[in-house]
């Protein structure tokens, strides 16, 4: 019989339970089990748990933010002791943005161990259409952060999931932006898009050095169709494949021939990449796409990028079994910077951005906590 979620949360806390004893000292909690605390917490969701008990419930705020003539909205989570300064949290692909609740529950974790938490609505990560307008929207955010949340600190702190990893990077290393990261989260985030797009269509990892990436979720190659829509001209073509997206996306066998048949050029060119099965035809088939799709793809391409002008710390956190982005990403993420400016976690606990915690495989991820937990800590 399969455990509940709150069995799961207590058996991992028992599992682990001579870890946190041996972390405790005299009335104050360490790191490491407030890291344990957090991990419950998350796994936890709504139910409750010990952190839940421990602290009480920070407030939450809409607010809107201008930068530039550009308005925005955001929600602020504040602690009731603000003791590890401000942290932007970026969503992944959610039609409820800020709202989602899986990430809302993540935004209290966060505020709980003493972060103020930030969590900007992206409007392209909500609609599924991506771009180079999102890390303009991080970078805002981390404008406003570090003149409004953290004043006389030494910058704010940013976490991106998924696909939000790229914009977040590109956001954080602009010439005045740069100085004002103190450390950057990706969590399962990409590396070289050409490589994701290859593995989500046709398995094939090609940044695995050697080592077999497991099948990809069929499903990801019509989240990624759907992210790139907006840049088809035609009206009709975008309609076209956004219902067949979904109708795929609700029953993989759904017949969508017909609707096939209707698209123009462009739109086949953007349905033939998504349903490719050929790993050496990625690159081809990239080049048939419309110019200005394939200029915000390379835009958003991490391994075209010049990383060197990031001054932020990067904690990269992936599950080696992820099935939508290979854990290869991070690892060459990783590679791509300066020796020591990442540290990257393979938390067997992550399903990509779902974690589930357990005996065997909470360790990476409460190693990860207890890290990022130390980079916050005011200096």
């Amino acid at each position: 019989m399969a455990m509940t979620l709150a069995t799961r949360v207590v058996a991992f806390l028992l599992v682990t339970g001579l870890i946190a004893t041996l972390l405790v000292g005299h009335g104050s909690v360490s790191r490491g089990y407030e890291a344990l605390l957090a991990l419950g917490d998350i796994a936890a969701g709504s139910e409750e748990s010990r952190l839940k008990q421990r602290t009480p419930d920070p407030s939450r705020e809409s607010l809107t933010y201008a930068i530039d003539e550009h308005e925005y909205q955001a929600d602020l989570y504040r602690p009731e002791e603000p003791r590890r300064g401000s942290l932007i949290l970026v969503h992944g692909f959610t039609e409820a943005g800020r709202r989602d609740p899986r990430l809302m529950e993540f935004a209290i974790t966060l505020s709980r161990l003493g972060f103020t938490v930030m969590v900007p609505d992206l409007e392209g990560l909500k609609d599924f259409s991506i771009s180079t307008r999102e890390a303009d929207a991080i970078a805002d955010a981390i404008r406003y952060a570090t003149d409004e949340l953290s004043a006389g600190e030494s910058g704010t702190a940013v976490a991106a999931i998924s696909l939000a990893v790229g914009p977040a990077l590109i956001a954080a290393k602009q010439k005045d932006t740069k100085d004002r990261v103190r450390f950057l989260i990706a969590l399962g985030g990409y590396y070289d898009l050409t490589d994701m797009l290859r593995y989500v269509t046709t398995g094939e990892d090609r940044g695995g050095a050697g080592q077999e990436a497991p099948p990809p979720l069929r499903e990801g190659r019509w989240a990624v169709l759907l992210s790139q829509l907006h840049w088809l001209d035609d009206e009709s073509d975008r309609a076209v494949l956004a219902s067949i997206a979904r109708n795929k996306l609700d029953d993989p066998h759904a017949a969508v021939q017909a609707e096939v048949d209707r698209l123009g050029p462009q739109g086949r060119a953007a349905y033939d990449l998504a349903t490719n099965e050929d790993p050496q035809r990625v690159e081809a088939l990239i080049r048939e796409l419309p110019p200005p799709m394939v200029e915000e793809f390379e835009a958003l391409d991490l391994s075209a990028q010049d990383l060197g002008k990031l001054e932020a710390r990067l904690v990269l956190i992936h599950g080696p079994e992820d099935r939508v982005i290979p854990v290869s990403h991070s690892r060459r993420l990783q590679d791509a910077l300066p020796q020591g400016q990442a540290r990257l976690f393979e938390a067997g606990g992550l399903n990509h951005v779902e974690v589930s915690p357990g005996w065997r495989d909470g360790w990476g991820l409460w190693r990860a906590t207890t890290h990022l937990l130390a980079l916050g800590e005011r200096e």
